[in-house]
C-alpha cells in the first residue's frame, strides 16, 4: 500500500480521488494539497517530521499560486536527498490532452500522464505502474 499526495486546487476532484483510493486497497495514507506551493510546504514538512515523503503524487497541471510545470520545477531543486526523490512517483493527472504538455511533463520528471476524469481502473493501472 501506497503513501499518496493529491495536488489539485478542486475539492470535489480530491474528495473523488480519497474515495477511489480508498476503494482499491492500494493507499495508506491519502494526503491532499490545493496548490504546488502547498504540496512543496508539506513535503518539506513531512520530512523534517518523518525523514520520508509519499510514494506517489497524483499531480494538477493548472492550478492558482504555483501550477503543476512549477512544481516539478520546485520538487527537482528542493533539499531533499536524492534517494527520497527518486522514491516518490509523480503521476500528472489533468484536464490537458495537449501533447506539448505531456512531453514537458514527462521531461519534467513525471513518470504517467492521465487525463480527467479518472476511473478507479486507470488510477489502479497508474498506481500499479508506480511499483
Amino acid at each position: 500500500m501506497k503513501n499518496v499526495l493529491l495536488v489539485d486546487d478542486d475539492k470535489i476532484f480530491n474528495f473523488i480521488n480519497t474515495q477511489m483510493l480508498k476503494q482499491t486497497g492500494m493507499a495508506s495514507e491519502i494526503h491532499t494539497a490545493l496548490n504546488g506551493k502547498q504540496a512543496i510546504d508539506y513535503l518539506n514538512e513531512s520530512y523534517r517530521e518523518t525523514s520520508s515523503v509519499p510514494d506517489v503524487i497524483l499531480l494538477d497541471l493548472n492550478m492558482p499560486i504555483m501550477n503543476g510545470f512549477d512544481f516539478l520545477e520546485a520538487f527537482k531543486i528542493m533539499g531533499l536527498p536524492a534517494k527520497e526523490k527518486e522514491h516518490v512517483n509523480i503521476i500528472v493527472v489533468t484536464s490537458s490532452d495537449n501533447q506539448q504538455d505531456i512531453d514537458k511533463a514527462r521531461v519534467m520528471g513525471a513518470s504517467h500522464y492521465l487525463t480527467k476524469p479518472l476511473s478507479a481502473e486507470s488510477l489502479k493501472h497508474a498506481l500499479e505502474y508506480s511499483e
